[in-house]
């Protein structure tokens, strides 16, 4: 009898663009797709300032992952935070006190911060506070 090498497994850290992306890219694949992320939704963080408005609710900019990867047999969502990848021995620790080995690993998490958001936050450290500001803040330009 021929001997049959065991499904890959690859796990994808983190459930954003990047990782959604991969797992549906490996739909139909012989492999089994694990995928490790903090929350259980996916945010599309795009069209937030929508929400903040009261143009959309919630619910149209955040979809459960398992739901929109519900048709893919291959793949498995796991609502954990990785602390740490032993890359040598292929694993990783969980913050569920536990360790998941993998073949293959797919780091997808989000980059640390917005460039614009640095800018803004250094405004405020170094800038003018706005009631300081000609126009802001003052009644000598109210009509």
């Amino acid at each position: 009898m021929p001997h049959v090498p065991p499904t890959p497994r690859i796990v994808i850290i983190g459930g954003g663009f990047g990782g959604l992306h991969a797992a549906l890219a490996l739909a139909g694949a012989p492999v089994r797709v694990t995928l490790l992320d903090r929350h259980n939704y996916h945010l599309f963080q795009p069209l937030l300032y929508q929400v903040a408005t009261a143009a959309l609710s919630p619910a149209d900019v955040a979809s459960p992952i398992r739901w929109v990867l519900r048709r893919q047999r291959n793949v498995e969502v796991l609502l954990a935070h990785a602390l740490a990848i032993d890359v040598a021995a292929r694993t990783g620790a969980l913050d569920r006190n536990d360790t998941m080995s993998y073949d293959y690993l797919i780091l997808a998490t989000a980059a640390r911060g917005n460039p614009r958001r640095r800018v803004a936050a250094r405004l405020r450290e170094r800038g003018l506070p706005r009631e300081k500001v000609a126009g802001f803040g003052n009644d000598t330009h109210r009509r």
